[in-house]
């Protein structure tokens, strides 16, 4: 699949699969080449692997969001990325840190920045951080917390939300979803 470069073909995949696979290793990523064409996000890789792996997943149509914090071997700074994309370039890369959505947003990549909402202060400076970086999406982190919290906290943030961590059962991701967070990223390999 040709790099997805628009933020809206990436909701219109969330549309048809809202469960997002959080690849792990390589028997995850074996998994998820046999799955339809979708997003997924590389969160197990090193220096020494990622590029076949985000290969492979684009081969068999996937659009690869390649958290770029876990790329074991690099470093968060603008040569690492440089290196990434020469070596096999991912659709959009995940990041808890702001200079690396900030390098990203410059490569033209889409931007996910995770903010993790441990209390309704982190919600509020997580809002903040989205208004100032300005990514595609943000995901929010434990993902089941979302689950219970009230909409009010999540329905402010001004870019689509996934949730993400922790999640297990089909039932959990479809309360996620009723609060209006466009997909659910999960590592458990029985809701893909």
């Amino acid at each position: 699949m040709a790099q997805v470069k628009s933020a809206q073909t990436v909701r219109d995949l969330f549309k048809a699969y809202p469960v997002i696979p959080a690849l792990r290793t390589g028997k995850d990523v074996d998994r998820a080449l046999k799955l339809a064409p979708r997003v997924v996000f590389l969160l197990g890789a090193s220096v020494l692997d990622f590029a076949g792996k985000v290969q492979a997943l684009q081969d068999a149509g996937h659009v690869v969001f390649i958290h770029f914090d876990l790329i074991e071997g690099l470093r968060a700074d603008g040569a690492a990325l440089d290196y990434l994309l020469a070596s096999a370039p991912p659709e959009g890369v995940i990041s808890t840190h702001k200079a690396v959505i900030d390098l990203a947003k410059k490569a033209s990549l889409l931007r996910i920045l995770r903010i993790f909402v441990l209390d309704s202060e982190a919600v509020r400076k997580g809002r903040e951080l989205v208004a100032a970086v300005k990514p595609d999406f943000a995901e929010l982190l434990p993902g089941v917390a979302l689950t219970t919290v009230d909409e009010r906290h999540i329905r402010d943030f001004s870019v689509p939300l996934i949730g993400g961590g922790l999640i297990t059962e089909l039932s959990q991701v479809h309360s996620i979803l009723r609060k209006g967070v466009t997909a659910v990223s999960t590592s458990d390999t029985s809701l893909w």
